[in-house]
């Protein structure tokens, strides 16, 4: 945790990157209650730092790790509900870290993946996820009915 604390408060840009990306992906409570103690801090230190980023601009992973900490501190529910707003959610990897279950994958024709039926683990909230490619592959999650 102290690594993580001192690379997203260090000024360094390639650290905070790194830093709000392993945030990102963190669901251990007490270390996300950590850093969302200092959540105030955070944002002053890294407020004017250029992360740099071509196609997607590296800031939009730093403010989704300001996001889920704020959503994590305000106890605004499972973090599965912030699937939506970020586009790098891979279902594969989420499959992997134990976040979700894949309960259907829909092809397109050449084999490409249309969308992934998924649940939450942790809550059972259903998501059809979109996969789509661009200059990257990136997912669109979106509540199911």
């Amino acid at each position: 945790m102290s690594k993580l604390k001192d690379d997203i408060l260090s000024g360094d840009a390639t650290r905070v990157w790194s830093s709000a990306c392993a945030i990102i992906k963190l669901r251990d409570s007490a270390e996300l209650d950590a850093l969302a103690s200092i959540l105030d801090e955070i944002a002053a230190s890294t407020k004017k730092l250029s992360l740099g980023g071509v196609v997607f601009p590296n800031d939009k992973h730093l403010q989704f790790a300001l996001r889920k900490l704020r959503f994590h501190r305000d106890r605004e529910g499972c973090l599965c509900r912030l699937y939506p707003e970020y586009l790098m959610f891979d279902p594969n990897q989420e499959l992997a870290a134990g976040n979700v279950r894949i309960e259907g994958i829909t092809y397109l024709e050449g084999n490409w993946v249309d969308f992934y039926r998924c649940s939450c683990s942790v809550c059972g909230t259903a998501f059809k996820v979109e996969e789509r490619e661009y200059h990257y592959t990136w997912w669109g999650w979106r509540l199911s009915q």
